[in-house]
């Protein structure tokens, strides 16, 4: 099987940098029917330069109209759709069940894949929309890779291999409209499953001020063999929201992991180097049967970035350091307790003097007010 690797973009510089690094395609979102309506998206002369771009390299693009469509707006969904298809784009994502069927009867000819919203956790779900002319579905994010293979409908399967996980069930979620009056299923989640929560049991307090819904970010490198001898033809990349430099390396990453498919190579620096460019913790999610306590991160619900080194001192002008690993001029440091950050715009060693960067002792002005060794 030809696998394909799908990366996200949200901008014209993240789709510049999945093509350069190896995708295979691309997905974006396209005006307010996206289910990342907090990111820049893409207008429609954008769409079109991404399109000459992407099929200029031989790389699919494909567009995301992936969230519910009230009745008022039918009308302009399907303008947009008749645009994406005029233009030749290669697929639209879609979760809207109607929707996918009224362009499925206007555009028989246009690619349509039934977003993650869409729940295909079972076999019956994938031979339905197989039949209806849906040409692949983005499995539930909670099934495994055994129960994809019990699955014997042929339609295409993709899944998240890598980024965000929603603790909602394939990211149907009303927590965010419950609380805060904006819904996830119009693209406008408000992330209030990565707020601090107290659990009680009854009037016991069981955890108090814990990230108790807040999700690692999936990672599936270290059984990525599995993946490649799966039925799963494309491995998805989350992170329409994340930076350029965040997609061109993730993609080149798991390029190399196809690309060498039976081949063992050392990755543990690069895992690093993704470490630093965003994480949350890892799991290998509920595609490899990750227990609850794996997928959850009650400490930190932010990126967490690698561990540098600790703090032995503080006053109110510098903060002393000890280094495990280099730390640069320009790097970003947060400290774990406190949760202050800052950029290491100047380094010193011990006499004072100023350096470009740092693998030992080394000092920081405390320009946050950091008041203890954390």
């Amino acid at each position: 099987m030809k696998h394909e690797l799908l990366s996200p973009a949200g901008n014209m510089q993240a789709l510049t940098q999945a093509v350069s690094n190896g995708a295979d395609s691309v997905y974006i979102g396209f005006t307010k029917f996206s289910a990342r309506a907090n990111v820049k998206n893409f207008t429609n002369e954008e769409i079109v330069q991404a399109l000459s771009l992407c099929h200029l390299y031989d790389v699919k693009l494909y567009v995301a109209m992936n969230t519910l469509v009230k009745d008022d707006e039918v009308s302009e969904f399907l303008g947009e759709v008749e645009y994406l298809y005029r233009i030749g784009v290669d697929a639209i994502l879609m979760q809207d069940f109607g929707m996918i069927c009224l362009c499925r009867l206007r555009y028989p000819n246009l690619e349509i894949h039934a977003s993650t919203q869409v729940n295909v956790s079972s076999d019956l779900t994938a031979s339905f929309l197989e039949s209806i002319g849906v040409k692949r579905v983005v499995l539930s994010r909670e099934i495994s890779l055994k129960d994809e293979a019990s699955m014997n409908s042929k339609i295409e399967k993709e899944v998240f291999i890598h980024g965000a996980l929603c603790s909602s069930y394939s990211g149907c979620c009303s927590m965010s409209y419950d609380m805060a009056g904006r819904s996830a299923n119009r693209g406008d989640c408000s992330s209030c499953c990565r707020l601090p929560y107290s659990l009680y049991k009854g009037d016991r307090l069981l955890v108090e001020n814990k990230y108790l819904l807040s999700m690692k970010d999936i990672n599936t490198s270290s059984r990525f063999n599995d993946l490649l001898n799966s039925n799963v033809s494309t491995f998805k990349i989350e992170g329409r929201a994340k930076s350029p430099e965040y997609v061109g390396f993730v993609t080149r990453f798991y390029r190399k992991l196809i690309d060498n498919s039976g081949i063992d190579y050392e990755y543990d620096d690069d895992i690093e180097k993704i470490k630093v460019l965003y994480n949350r913790g890892f799991t290998v999610g509920r595609l490899f049967d990750a227990s609850d306590e794996d997928v959850i991160n009650q400490d930190n619900p932010k990126h967490i970035g690698v561990e540098i080194g600790r703090v032995l001192e503080v006053d109110d002008t510098k903060i002393k350091i000890q280094l495990d690993k280099s730390l640069n001029q320009q790097d970003g440091v947060r400290f774990r307790e406190s949760d202050l950050g800052m950029i290491a715009n100047y380094i010193y060693d011990e006499s004072g003097k100023l350096i470009n960067s740092s693998s030992g002792i080394c000092y920081l002005d405390n320009k946050i007010g950091l008041k203890t060794c954390d």
